[in-house]
C-alpha cells in the first residue's frame, strides 16, 4: 500500500488522509480557484479520485458548476475555519486535487518508485503543469520547466 499522506485544515477540526501515490503537481490560475482560496493561484498535488478518507470531523462542500470547462467540481473545505482542503474533479470524481497548504506531510515522492528510495521535501517538488495561464497575474513568473496551458490542459 502506498504511504498515506495526511492533511488538515488550519483549526485541525478536519483531518484526512490519501492512500495513493501522487499523479502530478499542478498550478491553476483560474478565477474560481483564486476566489475559493483567496490567492492569486493554487498549487495542488493530484491523486486518483476516491483515494481520500476523512479521519476527523465533517467537511463542508460547495458544488461549483460555474466552470469554464462545463464540468462541475466539488470544493471541500472546513466549515469552522474555512480552509480549502481539496477539489474532487468534475470528471465524475476521477481526480482529487489536494491543496499544498492542506498537506501536513513534509514529503511528497517525486517518483513513486525511486531507484535510490527516499522522498524529497514537498517544497522542492515543482509543478509540471500550469493552466489558465491566460489569467496569471503579471507579477507571477511561470514555473520553470512546467508545461503552460492557456486554459484547461489539452485545449
Amino acid at each position: 500500500m502506498p504511504k498515506p499522506f495526511h492533511g488538515s485544515c488550519l483549526c485541525k477540526a478536519i483531518e484526512f488522509q490519501v492512500e495513493a501515490d501522487p499523479v502530478s503537481v499542478s498550478t491553476c490560475h483560474c478565477l474560481n480557484c483564486k476566489k475559493f482560496t483567496g490567492t492569486v493561484f493554487t498549487t495542488s498535488v493530484i491523486f486518483p479520485g476516491g483515494s481520500s478518507t476523512i479521519t476527523k470531523g465533517t467537511p463542508a462542500t460547495y458544488h461549483d458548476a460555474n466552470q469554464d470547462s462545463g464540468n462541475a467540481l466539488t470544493r471541500v473545505f472546513c466549515p469552522n475555519c474555512s480552509s480549502p482542503l481539496y477539489i474532487i474533479g468534475g470528471d465524475v470524481g476521477k481526480t482529487l486535487a489536494v491543496f499544498y497548504s492542506a498537506l501536513d506531510d513534509f514529503n511528497v515522492p517525486v517518483d513513486p518508485h525511486p531507484a535510490e528510495g527516499g522522498d524529497v521535501k514537498r517544497t522542492a517538488v515543482r509543478p509540471t503543469l500550469e493552466y489558465y495561464v491566460k489569467d496569471r497575474v503579471s507579477w507571477v513568473a511561470p514555473v520553470p520547466g512546467a508545461e503552460q496551458a492557456q486554459t484547461r490542459p489539452g485545449q
